[in-house]
């Protein structure tokens, strides 16, 4: 009996003294970094830089406080971008670990996404948002240009084909014939003038488009939360991962739209909108 109850005070102090160490190891793994994360976007690293306007804590990639603090003057490279409540954050780690809000920093950050290149500009107060997106126009209208330039080759072509029958029939028919060939040539006349007419008309109005097409830029800024809308006035959810735009945010207006009877200001000229009432001009 002795020897059995001291065999038992040995086995409960081993477990007594091993479960602390488990309970220690279990707190001092470390979970991997995040490298891809939903929402977030990669910036271009060591060409976005900002410097803190204020002294603050960051924030984790959730919004909530850390206990870490950004200093007024610190600078920071910035690797990834992200909406948090409305607000643009960025990120000063590729852990995304520690965050810090756009408007309290100055600088430039970049970053593209799909097609689109997004450059954020900062000054401490407000963040200015600018778009830039790759051309592809341009060889549509080049081709364009070619086909339409191809399809006047062949007319002048047949015209001329046509007018050197016309020449050869004039020398071996009789007045009768050269009465009609006449009549052939005066309406071949009207053809090629209504045909100048048309191609005249076609280039003004390609003008008119060019002109209607260069839209002076506006900077507008939310009144309120403002929500982002398609081109038929139904709202999205991936404009930069978000489906609206903070108060106080102050981007670019491409042009306006009315959708439905309701005014709006392009962000992105048929892709995405607000709505003029959410907004002012500045």
């Amino acid at each position: 009996m002795k020897l059995s109850h001291k065999l038992m005070m040995v086995s409960a102090a081993v477990l007594m003294g091993v479960s602390p160490v488990l309970g220690m190891s279990a707190s001092g793994v470390q979970a991997a970094p995040v490298a891809h994360a939903k929402g977030v976007n990669n910036t271009y690293g060591k060409n976005s830089r900002v410097e803190m306007t204020k002294t603050m804590k960051f924030v984790d990639r959730n919004g909530k406080r850390t206990s870490k603090t950004a200093t007024k003057g610190g600078k920071y490279t910035i690797w990834n971008v992200k909406t948090i409540n409305g607000q643009v954050y960025y990120s000063i780690q590729t852990d995304l670990k520690y965050w810090i809000p756009a408007s309290a920093t100055e600088g430039t950050v970049t970053y593209k996404s799909g097609n689109t290149t997004y450059t954020l500009k900062s000054n401490g107060k407000k963040v200015t948002t600018s778009t830039s997106t790759a051309k592809k126009s341009t060889s549509k209208k080049a081709s364009t240009k070619k086909t339409t330039s191809s399809k006047t080759t062949k007319k002048s072509t047949k015209s001329a084909k046509t007018t050197k029958s016309n020449t050869s029939s004039k020398k071996t028919t009789a007045k009768a014939s050269t009465k009609k060939s006449n009549a052939n040539s005066k309406a071949t006349a009207k053809k090629s003038t209504s045909s100048k007419t048309a191609t005249k008309s076609t280039n003004s109005s390609k003008k008119t488009t060019s002109k209607k097409a260069a839209v002076k830029p506006v900077k507008i800024t939310m009144k309120n939360r403002a929500y982002v809308y398609d081109n038929n006035g139904k709202r999205v959810n991936n404009y930069l991962n978000t489906k609206y735009i903070g108060k106080g945010v102050t981007v670019k207006g491409l042009g306006t739209k009315t959708i439905k009877g309701v005014k709006y200001y392009a962000l992105q000229p048929n892709r995405y909108y607000v709505k003029a009432s959410d907004v002012t001009v500045k």
